[in-house]
């Protein structure tokens, strides 16, 4: 478990450090290759992977810098009523037509004790680590597969409370109609794990967006989804904008 922990703690490290160099790099890299954004979601709620995790409205920004091929951001969310919060820390390299990422999920019952952030033990966590790996959809091939696998922390069977790997593939397909982003999505349940308990479709959604003009220079980005669930027979609808 500690030699686990550790590995982790490096990782993070590694994460860490690279977004620092981003901040410091020379101004002609900063011309060049570096690219920062930050923005915020405002959410009539938040769905992850077919499963709703706050149906109350939800606030969500997020950081992001991209160097190069690598990538490195935050990201948060917060619900209204105050029921659902969450803080992802994540890295992301691309080669080509594939993307390789770690993700920190942090989802804490509460921000009351300082320590929770900083507890990475393997039975008690609120962190959950994750690896994906990822096609992204080319001229030729316009269908983008992710397969993602959480390898650390809050996702344990309850009878034995070791990982169970939960793993989750996608496939999913996006076009342009009339200025409309339109984006399908297919993911499924590998095995029992987080995301059912057995093997079968827990994400089929379709989702569009575009931009409306507010202003004569500034452009808001609209967004809605239908997403279903077929495993867990749940079916929602959300909407929202970004600023």
């Amino acid at each position: 478990m500690k030699s686990g922990l550790i590995s982790y703690k490096k990782v993070l490290a590694v994460i860490f450090t690279f977004f620092v160099s981003q901040l410091h790099a020379n101004e002609n890299e900063k011309i060049e290759i570096l690219n920062a954004e930050f923005k915020i979601d405002f959410m009539s709620m938040h769905t992850w992977r077919g499963f709703a995790t706050s149906k109350s409205p939800t606030i969500e920004p997020s950081f992001e810098i991209t160097r190069n091929n690598s990538t490195s951001g935050i990201w948060l969310a917060h619900s209204l009523d105050g029921n659902y919060s969450e803080l992802d820390l994540y890295f992301k390299y691309s080669l080509k037509s594939f993307s390789f990422a770690i993700y920190d999920y942090y989802c804490p019952p509460s921000y009351r004790e300082s320590d929770e952030i900083t507890n990475f033990d393997k039975y008690s966590t609120n962190h959950t680590i994750e690896l994906d790996a990822a096609f992204n959809a080319t001229q030729n091939f316009p269908i983008s597969i992710l397969v993602a696998t959480m390898v650390y922390g809050d996702d344990k069977n309850s009878e034995t409370n070791e990982n169970r790997y939960s793993t989750y593939f996608q496939f999913s397909y996006s076009t342009t109609i009339d200025n409309n982003n339109i984006n399908l999505a297919l993911g499924f349940n590998a095995f029992e794990s987080y995301y059912g308990d057995k093997f079968g479709v827990v994400n089929a959604s379709i989702g569009i967006a575009r931009t409306l003009k507010a202003f004569k220079s500034k452009e808001i980005p609209l967004q809605a989804a239908i997403i279903t669930n077929p495993l867990a027979n749940s079916i929602f609808l959300k909407f929202g904008f970004t600023l």
